[in-house]
């Protein structure tokens, strides 16, 4: 009986709300969710990418664009809707994309990318303050919602494995393993082993067109070429990760600028099975493998800083006569890096 009393009186209340305010309810939530759409479609626009055939500066402008608009359409979520969990999803993507506050592009290198944007370094500051505090608002919230949740602990997850992947990966190459042997094509599609080069001391650089550090490694690859060709070094550049047309196109507007190196090409493009993941286990690139003439692995050097000589001294330990600076220098910058 009191049950039948209390579903009575709650219809009598539903009853008493003037329709009026039901109705005002209704159009606050289609507005929410119309601002939560007009969000998403930007969020959506980042991860669909630029139109195709753009060039590397409408990449980066593209990119920057569509940042500042998730950023002024976020905090307009948020504050708008101060009540609605989805705005912690706005402020948990605000730490991974950011815009950079471009005040000018600048020069250009090229390949048509900007040398040196000038930033407007206050925006920008301003802006990372104003994601801590969302981040700390954040972390005291109960109505972080549970699939957001899952999400960070996922992240969490497969950083672990990535840091222990990274952290294992040295030693992977480590008391004279030998390198995997394994056939790419060049330019003119003909096949090219890494045991074509036995005999030889061999830089194995895993690269791709797209990769920003890879192309600013290319200047120094070719200056170790050149100055230890005379010693038998073989500088081996193999492209993974990319499409053979883009590989073709980049050597066509570069390759008269690196004379001293090899360009290979993975026919697997972006597919699985590529050399540098199957065989070599890399993770990210530019990866150097240096290779002994008896094709043992010496060395590696993952990434790549202006004016390092890490590779330099990893050389030296495969038995290239190297200036004793330039290999002081390197042990240093790789105690930098661990530093």
């Amino acid at each position: 009986m009191k049950k039948l009393v209390a579903i009575v009186l709650s219809a009598l209340v539903f009853a008493a709300i003037p329709a009026v305010a039901v109705r005002a309810a209704s159009a606050a939530d289609a507005q929410t969710d119309k601002d939560w759409q007009a969000y998403a479609n930007v969020w959506d626009a980042i991860r669909a990418g630029p139109p195709k055939g753009a060039s590397n500066l409408q990449l980066a402008q593209y990119f920057e664009t569509k940042n500042l608009e998730l950023q002024a359409l976020g905090l307009a979520f948020i504050e708008m809707h101060p009540a609605d969990p989805r705005r912690w999803t706005v402020v948990d993507r605000f730490q991974y994309i950011r815009p950079s506050f471009v005040r000018d592009w600048g020069p250009l290198d090229d390949d048509g990318r900007p040398i040196q944007p000038v930033i407007d370094e206050a925006a920008a500051a301003a802006w990372n303050a104003r994601v801590g505090e969302l981040k700390m608002a954040m972390a005291k919230a109960a109505d972080v919602p549970e699939q957001l949740k899952k999400e960070w602990a996922a992240r969490a997850e497969a950083m672990e494995k990535v840091k222990a992947q990274r952290k294992a990966f040295p030693a992977m190459w480590s008391g004279g393993v030998m390198a995997p042997d394994f056939a790419e094509i060049d330019q003119a599609g003909r096949e090219v082993r890494l045991s074509d080069f036995r005999g030889k001391v061999v830089v194995l650089d895993f690269w791709a067109p797209w990769c920003a550090p890879c192309n600013a490694a290319m200047p120094h690859n070719e200056e170790v070429a050149a100055r230890y060709k005379d010693q038998g070094l073989v500088m081996l550049c193999a492209c993974t990760s990319d499409t053979r047309a883009n590989f073709e196109a980049w050597l066509r507007k570069n390759r008269a600028k690196y004379p001293d190196i090899v360009w290979t090409f993975d026919p697997a493009e972006k597919a699985d099975g590529l050399v540098s993941k199957r065989l070599y286990s890399v993770m990210g690139i530019p990866t150097q493998f240096v290779i002994s003439p008896t094709g043992k692995v010496i060395g590696v050097v993952e990434g790549y800083l202006k004016d390092e000589t890490i590779l330099e001294a990893k050389l030296a330990e495969a038995g290239v006569k190297v200036d004793p600076d330039l290999v002081a220098k390197g042990i240093e910058d790789l105690r930098k890096r661990h530093d």
